[in-house]
């Protein structure tokens, strides 16, 4: 059975997921490699025994410690290669608020981080069983250009920012579906999240807020 372990940072989460091997999903932002690093500890894992550290998306609350913790574990790092350009220059690319409001999070969120290229590359339709996971790869873009989803055999998801959970990082009703505060294409986002409503039936595990449930997110339209 595979298990799922949130790990909560200052702006996001990572995920430490555990089939047959513990595998990393997503790095938080930068400097907080040595949280992440306590939180497996917590949890019982030790660096060196990740099998991978698996990226939904090249943002700086996504991959900002992705550097250090292939560092300090020897575990490759897996990405899109659509976003590949973003983790090498340790830049992110276009953030295009969904809202007027939302232009206030910039200052927070557009950040440098410590740039580095992929081990591995995340292709649409990739089985994930040689890392000890029971899932496939699906490109989700929208959010970022090589944003992915991992659909896991029994229907549950771990979706990165292809939608957030309420306000303020989920501070404020995490079970609730909303688009993310930032997308390079609205319009694609929304047919990606039309996929995934159609490619993952359980529960989504969210890079910020969450988990939600696929059911709440057709029922709030947020493909439309």
């Amino acid at each position: 059975m595979t298990q799922f372990f949130t790990l909560p940072l200052r702006l996001s989460n990572a995920l430490l997921v555990v089939g047959e091997r513990p595998v990393l999903i997503d790095a938080g932002s930068p400097g907080e490699g040595k949280r992440i690093l306590r939180g497996l500890s917590t949890l019982g894992v030790e660096p060196q025994e990740l099998a991978a550290i698996v990226l939904t998306h090249a943002h700086t609350d996504h991959a900002g410690a992705a550097l250090a913790l292939r560092e300090a574990s020897g575990a490759p790092v897996y990405l899109h290669p659509a976003d590949g350009d973003m983790l090498a220059r340790g830049v992110m690319g276009p953030l295009r608020p969904l809202r007027f409001r939302h232009r206030l999070l910039l200052p927070i969120v557009d950040h440098p981080f410590p740039g580095l290229r992929a081990d591995k590359p995340l292709e649409d339709g990739d089985r994930l069983d040689g890392l000890g996971l029971s899932a496939r790869v699906v490109h989700t873009p929208g959010h970022s250009a090589g944003s992915v989803s991992l659909v896991f055999d029994d229907g549950d998801a771990v979706v990165g920012d292809l939608v957030i959970g309420g306000l303020l990082g989920g501070l404020i009703a995490p079970a609730v579906p909303r688009l993310p505060y930032f997308a390079e294409d609205v319009p694609l986002l929304k047919q990606s999240i039309g996929r995934m409503l159609d490619e993952a039936p359980g529960v989504w595990r969210l890079g910020h807020g969450g988990p939600v449930r696929s059911a709440s997110v057709r029922r709030r339209e947020l493909q439309k």
